[in-house]
């Protein structure tokens, strides 16, 4: 009952897989005893041995010496500024910061760096504004 079922679901018959394909799908319990002997002996399997590619191989092969200069190439093409908006980096931690310290226009990542942040002295403060170049003054 079986076969019959999953017959109804084969497009090919064994015999038609057989004739298309050149080999039947039988199982290993259908292979003859010499073909078993045959496959039980020992067998070597052929690595794919790739080739190293070095940078100077993938440069030499590239063309680019022969290249005109004018023709813009990944070596020399040289683009306008990012539309995309900067990146703003934690003045604490060095992650990036989605959040900014009302009082002392810091940058930070977490709430553990905040609670960090409203700690520090004015001095800390201000030397963190001056290393990112952020022009702010405590009145």
């Amino acid at each position: 009952a079986t076969s019959a079922s999953l017959a109804s679901f084969l497009a090919l018959s064994e015999e038609e897989a057989a004739a298309k394909f050149g080999k039947g799908r039988g199982d290993a319990s259908e292979a003859s005893p010499a073909s078993k002997a045959k496959s039980a002996g020992t067998t070597k399997k052929k690595k794919n041995k790739r080739k190293k590619l070095t940078l100077k191989k993938i440069l030499d092969g590239s063309g680019l010496d022969q290249t005109p200069p004018e023709k813009a190439n990944w070596t020399n093409v040289q683009v306008g500024p990012s539309f995309a908006p900067e990146k703003k980096y934690s003045d604490l931690s060095g992650f990036e910061a989605p959040y900014t310290c009302p009082k002392t226009k810091l940058r930070y990542a977490t709430t553990h760096e905040f609670q960090q942040l409203r700690a520090l002295t004015d001095e800390v403060v201000q030397a963190r504004l001056a290393l990112r170049r952020a022009n702010f003054v405590f009145k």
